[in-house]
């Protein structure tokens, strides 16, 4: 999921959420749409923000949730308040076939500097990732807040710090969640993030992918004793290392199903836009280069490339697919898919010729179980405070 600014000032942040329900085909889809519109003819279905303030609200991320029969699909955006130190953050949700938000809850986060830069929903808990600070006597680890959507005035909170007190992480570029397997009483849920860390004691600081493990139970309010657990870790130092960028590199995305992950990596020495894949299930598991170009593929020249947003879309006996997208000013969709275990060639990032994807950037997702042909979601690039809807791109 997104990239942003490390360390930054905070700004006016919302929260949207929409769902849809009932009468759904086999991609999710309750569509009441022609094929031209849903192919990427001129009637796309566009959720819309009213309370959109162009050229101040800005978007950070989309999240996928729900079912494939009633997909839940949530937004965050962020303003500048005048005269406040922080964000103020406002939940709101549309329920298809109804295309316009309601505010459902409001967060003011009034003395606090530091930016909640990325999020995600598992079955009705909301994941707020939210930075750090390295500033001397002011220093903070990166947190995750975790609210259940229907009550969201109690909030856990962990710190992303090494489980074995090895670093901090101080900032969040990006954030994927989910639950793997359990029951009510004890779901197993997995949390990557990538963001600058930095060592406690002797090291080098960089770029690096964390998971957090953990058992939640979901009959417990989310801030009752037990109602969150570790295997290893605890709610003061819950992150664990997979993969650390060497300093001057950036880990800009992250998308991951189980432990199926991948990750998009900027190397500053070779000048790479790198996409990886990592089977994060053993121990010290070495990254599998996806795609690797010195070329943008959204701007079409040997640059860096901005990765603003990834999701991925599990293969069914095919390959798994990712998709990119980048900055408003080179809007469109970049593919690329790999076969985890199969010895079969990547197929390496290209940018699809979908109309309609050429209209997204900045935000996007889909569910990784529901296989191609699905629906998928991205931030509109020609129409401020709008979500397309539109079927995932085949690879190009």
């Amino acid at each position: 999921m997104k990239l942003t600014t490390p360390l930054r000032a905070l700004t006016a942040t919302s929260l949207i959420t929409l769902s849809a329900c009932g009468g759904s085909s086999g991609s999710g889809d309750n569509s009441t749409r022609d094929d031209d519109s849903a192919a990427g003819g001129s009637s796309p279905t566009l959720l819309t923000d009213n309370s959109w303030s162009a050229g101040q609200d800005r978007i950070l991320g989309l999240s996928y949730g729900g079912t494939k029969d009633k997909p839940i699909i949530s937004m965050l955006k962020a303003k500048p308040v005048t005269g406040q130190d922080g964000d103020a953050f406002s939940f709101q949700s549309v329920i298809y076939p109804q295309t316009e938000f309601n505010e459902t809850h409001a967060i003011d986060n009034l003395n606090d500097r530091q930016d909640y830069q990325e999020f995600d929903i598992i079955d009705g808990y909301v994941i707020a990732c939210q930075d750090g600070n390295n500033s001397t006597g002011y220093e903070q680890a990166t947190k995750l807040h975790i609210w259940q959507r229907d009550t969201p005035d109690k909030v856990a909170t962990l710190q992303l710090r090494d489980i074995g007190n090895n670093f901090v992480l101080r900032d969040c570029n990006s954030l994927d969640a989910h639950f793997t397997q359990g029951n009510s009483t004890a779901m197993a849920a997995q949390v990557y993030v990538v963001g600058y860390s930095e060592p406690v004691g002797t090291g080098y600081g960089g770029d690096r992918l964390v998971r957090v493990e953990m058992t939640i139970d979901t009959t417990k309010a989310i801030i009752d004793d037990g109602a969150i657990s570790f295997s290893s870790g605890s709610k003061q130092a819950a992150a664990q290392s997979l993969y650390q960028a060497n300093p001057g590199d950036s880990l800009d995305a992250v998308a991951a199903h189980w432990n199926d992950v991948y990750f998009f990596r900027y190397d500053d020495n070779d000048a790479y836009n790198s996409l990886y894949y990592l089977n994060a299930a053993p121990n010290n598991s070495t990254p599998v280069v996806v795609s690797q170009s010195v070329n943008d593929v959204f701007a079409g020249m040997d640059q860096r490339m901005s990765v603003k947003d990834m999701t991925l879309v599990k293969g069914v006996n095919n390959h798994d697919l990712i998709y990119l997208v980048s900055d408003d000013d080179v809007p469109g969709i970049a593919v690329a898919g790999y076969r985890p275990f199969v010895n079969v060639p990547a197929l390496e990032l290209a940018k699809t010729s979908d109309t309609l994807a050429q209209r997204c950037s900045d935000a996007i997702t889909a569910n990784p179980k529901n296989g191609r042909g699905q629906k998928m979601w991205c931030y509109d690039s020609t129409d401020a405070g709008k979500i397309i809807e539109l079927p995932a791109p085949v690879y190009p």
